[in-house]
């Protein structure tokens, strides 16, 4: 048997309406208004500020050598020496395992060595 009743289809809702995205200059002068925050010492929402890694200091406080650091904890003896010289900054993944070197540097030798 067939029904005769037809099949309605759903309502449409109405699309909510999209909040307008900010144009290039407004991105732009709300970066500066956050970065002139900054600059007055001012807390900024969503900033991180990191310490740059004294990447000397951290190794002398393992008192080792340049080639004997970048050796034992699995690093390019050419980058420890540019990182010295300022002449290149490690990356974020770089200046992590610095501050744990210079915090635990034995957990940082036994994992270099069971890797």
């Amino acid at each position: 048997m067939v029904s005769n009743v037809a099949k309605r289809k759903p309502k449409a809702r109405p699309l909510a309406k999209r909040a307008k995205a900010p144009s290039v200059g407004q991105s732009a002068i709300a970066g500066l208004r956050e970065g002139l925050a900054h600059l007055r010492g001012e807390q900024v929402a969503g900033l991180v500020v990191r310490k740059p890694v004294d990447v000397a200091a951290v190794r002398k406080g393992t008192g080792l050598s340049q080639d004997k650091f970048a050796a034992e904890f699995g690093l390019a003896v050419a980058a420890v020496r540019a990182w010295e010289q300022n002449l290149r900054t490690p990356d974020l993944a770089a200046q992590t395992l610095l501050r744990v070197i210079e915090s635990y540097p034995d957990a940082v030798r036994r994992a270099v060595r069971a890797a």
